[in-house]
C-alpha cells in the first residue's frame, strides 16, 4: 500500500513541474489561448496519462488556485450541508430568511457562501471569471442554466421561448470566454411543458415503440413534418410541436457553435418523454459527431437496459451517440413516489447495488467506443473516488486515448476538487457542472443540490478532511 502511493506521488512531483511550467506561461501568455494550447499539448504528450499517478490526498496540489478564505467557507458549507435537518428543509429556510431579511440582506449574506460555493454567476463577466479559475486548474466548462419544472407547473409559451433563449445565451458566453469543448445542459422541461412530456412517456412501450415517437420528433426537426398524436388533445399537440421547434432552433445554434448539448434527466415518470426527445435530437443532429447527449441515471434498476436499447436505436440509424452517466438525483423524492402511486420502487436497492450498476454502465460504454470510436462520446458523472479510478483504469486498459474526448469526468462545481484535480493532473479530461443563473432562481436548485449531496457526503467527509489538512498546512506554514 505505502510504496504504491509513494510511486504515485513521485510520478505526481514528475508532472507537477510540467503543470505549473503550463500555467505560468498561461498567465504570461493573458488571453492568448494559442500558446496555451501549445504548451497543453505538449505537456500531455511528454506525460502519458496514467492511472498510477492518481493521487487524491495531495491537498497542496489540489487546492493550489484557492485562497485560504475560500478553503474555509468550502469547509463550513460542506459541514452544513451535512446536518440533515437542514438539508430537508433547505429551501423553506432559505425562503423564511429572504422573507425575513429582505432581498438585500439575504442576498449580501447567501451569495459570498452558498452561491459563491455551487453557483458560476450571473452575468458574462462572472461566468468567464469561473472559466479562467477552472482553466488554471485545468478544468473544463459544463453550465447547468437552473430552471427546471415539474407536473402542472407550466405557464404559459412565452416562458419557454424565454428560458430557450437564456439557456441559447449562455452556450455563446462559453464560446466567448473561450472554454474549450464547452458542454451546455439543459432541460427538455425548460422548453416544453412537463405535462406534455409525461403523456407522451406513458405512451412509450404502450402505443408506440421509443424509436416511432423519436422518428416522429426527428422528422419535425429534420423536415418540418407536424406531429399530430390522437392521444393528446390539440393543444396538447400544438404544444408539443412548439416545443420540438425549439429544441430544433436550440440543436441547429449548438452544431454550429461547436456546443455539445447534454439532456439532463428528470423525474423517472418523465424520462421515457425525455429520451424520446433526446433520441429526435441525435436523429437530426448527431449526423457526423455526439453533439446531442442523454442522461443515464445509475440508481435506477433499469439503467443498463435503457442505455444499451438507446444506444442501439441511434446507432442503428447511423448517427453518433453521447451519455452523460451519473448516479442520480432524484431519489429520495422517487422512492416516495413508488410508495404513494404503489408501483415497484424504480431505485436499486443498496448504494453498493449503484455502484455496481454505475461500473456495469461505463463498462458496457468504454467496450461500446473501443469499437466505434468517435462515433460515441461519454461524461463520467461521479463524485466516488472508487469509480473515477475504475473508469481510467478500464479507459487506459482498452486503449482509449485519455484527450480524445471520447471519455470525460465530471463533477459537480463547488464540489469533489479532490477528484477533479488529481484526475486532470494525470492527463484526464474534466468537467465542471457549473450552474448558472440569479440567486432566485438558484435556490431550488441548490437546495436539490443538498439533498443530493446526502449521499455524496461520505465523499464529502473525506473532502473536509483535505481541506482542514490544507488549511491547517497553510496555518502553521509547512512547505
Amino acid at each position: 500500500g505505502d510504496c504504491h502511493s509513494d510511486r504515485a506521488r513521485m510520478a505526481l512531483t514528475k508532472i507537477r513541474p510540467l503543470g505549473l511550467h503550463a500555467s505560468l506561461l498561461y498567465r504570461r501568455a493573458g488571453a492568448n489561448p494559442q500558446v496555451v494550447r501549445t504548451v497543453q499539448t505538449s505537456t500531455q504528450e511528454s506525460q502519458a496519462p496514467s492511472v498510477e499517478m492518481l493521487d487524491f490526498s495531495d491537498h497542496k496540489t489540489v487546492f493550489k488556485f484557492k485562497s485560504t478564505f475560500d478553503l474555509l467557507r468550502s469547509l463550513s458549507i460542506l459541514r452544513i450541508c451535512s446536518i440533515n435537518l437542514f438539508v430537508d428543509n433547505a429551501l423553506p429556510l432559505m425562503r423564511r430568511a429572504e422573507a425575513i431579511l429582505g432581498n438585500k440582506i439575504f442576498s449580501a449574506v447567501a451569495r459570498p457562501t452558498f452561491y459563491r460555493q455551487f453557483v458560476g454567476g450571473d452575468t458574462e463577466e462572472e461566468l468567464s471569471k469561473t472559466c479562467e479559475l477552472m482553466r488554471s486548474s485545468g478544468l473544463r466548462l459544463m453550465v447547468c442554466p437552473a430552471m427546471e419544472e415539474d407536473e402542472g407547473e407550466g405557464s404559459g409559451e412565452e416562458k419557454y421561448d424565454f428560458n430557450t433563449q437564456y439557456i441559447s445565451e449562455i452556450g455563446d458566453m462559453m464560446v466567448r470566454a473561450g472554454a474549450e469543448k464547452p458542454c451546455l445542459q439543459f432541460k427538455i422541461t425548460a422548453m416544453m411543458p412537463a405535462d406534455v412530456v409525461t403523456k407522451i412517456s406513458g405512451m412509450v412501450g404502450v402505443e408506440y415503440s421509443m424509436k416511432e415517437l423519436a422518428e416522429l420528433v426527428h422528422r419535425k426537426i429534420s423536415g418540418g413534418e407536424m406531429i399530430s398524436l390522437p392521444q393528446l388533445s390539440g393543444e396538447e399537440n400544438h404544444q408539443l410541436n412548439t416545443g420540438v421547434e425549439r429544441l430544433a432552433g436550440f440543436g441547429r445554434a449548438g452544431v454550429d457553435k461547436d456546443l455539445r448539448l447534454l439532456v439532463d434527466a428528470e423525474y423517472t415518470y418523465m424520462n421515457q418523454g425525455i429520451s424520446v426527445m433526446a433520441l429526435g435530437m441525435m436523429l437530426a443532429f448527431n449526423k457526423e459527431k455526439p453533439v446531442i447527449w442523454n442522461t443515464y441515471q445509475c440508481y435506477l434498476k433499469q439503467a443498463l437496459n435503457t442505455i444499451s436499447s438507446e444506444v442501439a436505436l441511434v446507432t442503428s440509424m447511423g448517427c453518433c451517440f453521447g451519455a452523460k452517466i451519473v448516479r442520480g438525483a432524484y431519489m429520495e423524492k422517487e422512492r416516495k413516489l413508488a410508495k404513494m402511486k404503489g408501483y415497484e420502487d424504480p431505485v436499486n436497492d443498496t448504494y453498493e447495488a449503484t455502484g455496481e450498476m454505475y461500473n456495469a454502465v461505463v463498462d458496457f460504454m468504454l467496450n461500446h467506443i473501443a469499437t466505434v470510436g468517435d462515433a460515441c462520446n461519454i461524461v463520467c458523472g461521479t463524485h466516488n473516488e472508487a469509480g473515477a479510478i475504475h473508469v481510467a483504469k478500464t479507459l487506459t486498459e482498452l486503449g482509449i486515448e485519455p484527450g480524445s474526448g471520447q471519455v470525460v469526468f465530471g463533477q459537480i462545481y463547488g464540489m469533489a476538487d479532490q477528484i477533479s484535480v488529481p484526475l486532470a493532473t494525470a492527463g484526464f479530461t474534466v468537467y465542471k457542472s457549473v450552474p448558472y443563473g440569479p440567486l432566485g432562481e438558484v435556490l431550488p436548485y441548490l437546495s436539490r443540490r443538498a439533498a443530493e449531496n446526502r449521499v455524496v457526503l461520505a465523499g464529502a467527509r473525506r473532502e473536509q478532511e483535505l481541506l482542514l489538512k490544507e488549511i491547517k498546512r497553510r496555518a502553521t506554514y509547512q512547505a
